[in-house]
């Protein structure tokens, strides 16, 4: 009878594991390969770099931040919201990048829907 409680307890043991590898690995492909419906529900626009060398990525919205990375012309980047910055050959508007970076909206050709505002009374002038 022991022996019998013990297999329960196993089975249910590794019933358990199974699920929760299941759930963790939805989770991963979901977080791994982002679809338009997944970046819907989790705030993110798309956006098509459109520059013709390649986009500066800075650490704020302006070219007095630090330039940390670039964005090659032609590559889809997820966008998380828009904000106002500094003024670059008459637009104001710069992208905050899923990742927290930002770039100039004009090196950006929207897929689908325009970003929101990231906080509608911050602007980072």
């Amino acid at each position: 009878m022991k022996y019998l409680s013990q297999i329960r307890r196993g089975a249910a043991v590794l019933a358990s594991a199974g699920l929760l590898c299941g759930v963790l690995g939805s989770g991963t492909a979901v977080a791994a390969g982002p679809t338009s419906a997944t970046e819907a529900s989790h705030g993110f626009y798309k956006g098509r770099v459109v520059a013709r060398v390649g986009a500066p990525v800075r650490t704020g919205p302006s070219t007095r931040f630090r330039v940390v990375g670039e964005l090659r012309r032609g590559g889809v980047v997820a966008v998380a919201c828009k904000v106002d910055g500094q003024r670059v050959r008459g637009n104001s508007r710069w992208y905050k990048l899923r990742d927290g970076r930002y770039t100039w909206s004009r090196n950006i050709a929207n897929i689908g829907p325009i970003p929101r505002w990231c906080h509608r009374h911050h602007h980072h002038r």
